[in-house]
């Protein structure tokens, strides 16, 4: 079974889940709005303007102190790119609200054939197929067969075990 999300609907999926929340985070580059005035900021070499997160990083650290978690695996293309750049600068301060990040090299996905598309897994029981357009994020494709789910299980698992933490990224660099 599979329904389509969007708004409201997505905003619930990232709140209401009871134990964990888990993301697949593939793209080189994304095209938010809410981001664009930031990333040309950073790319100016000025210091961008952050606060357009500060709702989500707001909502991460309730849920993670009433028990909940929140991991998500970065995908890094080789070189990065400027997107990518600018979302590792800003990445220490979801680490602070709680999200357990990691990051894996591209080429390493693709030898452990992770795929090219985004998604979030919810409570090990539901999960979310990104799907972007020109302008960003445009819907989830919501999956909750038990087989169906089990495959993305597998891929989180793959990725997690070969990913490395973001804090031993930053002092490998």
């Amino acid at each position: 079974m599979t329904e389509q999300v969007t708004g409201d609907g997505w905003s619930r999926l990232l709140r209401d889940f009871r134990v964990s929340a888990w993301r697949w985070e593939a793209q080189g580059v994304y095209r938010e709005p809410v981001e664009q005035e930031a990333l040309r900021q950073f790319l100016a070499g000025d210091e961008p303007d952050l606060s357009y997160m500060d709702d989500w990083l707001t909502g991460v650290r309730a849920l993670v102190d009433a028990g909940r978690t929140f991991s998500r695996v970065r995908v890094l293309t080789e070189p990065l790119t400027d997107y990518l750049r600018f979302e590792l600068a800003a990445t220490p301060r979801n680490v602070a609200a709680g999200e357990d990040i990691r990051v894996i090299a591209q080429g390493r996905a693709r030898e452990l054939e992770l795929p090219d598309h985004d998604f979030w897994i919810f409570d090990d029981r539901r999960v979310a197929v990104m799907h972007f357009a020109e302008d960003g994020f445009h819907h989830a494709e919501v999956i909750t067969d038990a087989p169906a789910v089990a495959k993305f299980r597998e891929i989180r698992d793959r990725a997690w075990k070969d990913a490395t933490p973001f804090s031993d990224y930053l002092t490998s660099r």
